[in-house]
């Protein structure tokens, strides 16, 4: 078994209901070189003293109190503090494998990878979605073919782009800057694609490892009732495009066409599971990406 230290990033508030499983689970990891970095952000149900007790029984748990900084300040603080040579990341709703992070750092460390992904389980109330997203056991090279990465991965019918299926590099992200920034929605899939330029090969598993808990109050199905779920998502879709232009990543923006219309078509989703009719989806779509870039990359206007 490697030494290599995996740092796991859980950003942690009022959900204490959930925490335990969450962290058990982590700890409960056939990879036992684990730092977990417990970050609550101002909650005021018992995460606190859940925390500090798993802390004080264990070494492995670093537990740190914010005072309602928000979400990405809690992932952003982890990823600074974090001394493994890995990173991942949990939300403290979800749970994971025993194996995950053995099979994620062996994948990652025998196709010689920047970054390994695993696929993850949709739990409901009532049912399972096993292996929800369609992955497969593979390896691709990022750079060499940014246009068929997109197709195959970002922008197919059950994509998956979280960072908590991902093993990464700290290094990478140490050196590159990239942090968390708070959007609406899409926060994840702006960190990951803004990573994607500096990655040269990234290894896919397709067994379910990760466990995410479906809440029906999510902010992305809350967006959906209110109706402004596509202003949300082209929020994130623009910086995106201004981040690649400012860096140079032009092979990047072009494929954010696929891109585009993967938002396109998860808007549709969740809007009719929220209720909206043909029409309210439509004023949705034309209200929230007035004047926008990503209606600009849907409808060809630029080269």
């Amino acid at each position: 078994m490697s030494n290599e230290l995996i740092s796991v990033v859980v950003p942690c508030g009022n959900l204490d209901g959930y925490l335990r499983k969450c962290i058990d689970s982590i700890l409960g990891q056939t990879y036992k070189n684990i730092e977990i970095i417990a970050i609550d952000d101002g909650s005021t149900d018992k995460t606190s003293g859940i925390l500090a007790e798993y802390a004080a029984a264990d070494c492995r748990v670093v537990f740190i109190r914010q005072t309602g900084k928000g979400g990405c300040s809690a992932l952003n603080a982890g990823i600074d503090i974090a001394q493994g040579a890995f990173l991942a990341f949990v939300d403290n709703n979800d749970w994971i494998e025993p194996d995950m992070y053995e099979k994620l750092h062996t994948a990652l460390k025998s196709t010689a990878a920047d970054m390994s992904v695993c696929n993850y389980n949709l739990i409901f109330d009532s049912r399972s979605a096993l292996c929800y997203a369609d992955m497969h056991d593979e390896t691709a090279n990022v750079y060499d073919d940014p246009y068929g990465y997109f197709c195959r991965y970002c922008a197919c019918q059950r994509p998956n782009n979280y960072t908590w299926t991902r093993l990464y590099k700290s290094e990478i992200i140490k050196k590159s800057g990239i942090r968390f920034e708070y959007f609406r929605l899409g926060t994840d899939t702006l960190f990951n694609f803004k990573l994607l330029p500096l990655l040269r090969r990234v290894t896919f598993i397709k067994e379910g490892l990760y466990n995410y808990m479906h809440r029906g109050d999510s902010t992305v199905y809350t967006a959906a009732y209110n109706s402004d779920i596509a202003a949300a998502y082209a929020d994130s879709f623009d910086a995106l495009v201004e981040y690649y232009a400012a860096n140079g990543f032009n092979e990047f923006l072009r494929v954010l066409p696929i891109h585009a219309f993967s938002r396109l078509r998860s808007i549709y989703f969740y809007s009719r599971l929220a209720g909206k009719s043909e029409d309210e989806i439509m004023s949705t779509l034309i209200k929230g990406f007035k004047d926008r870039k990503i209606s600009d990359y849907l409808t060809g206007a630029v080269g």
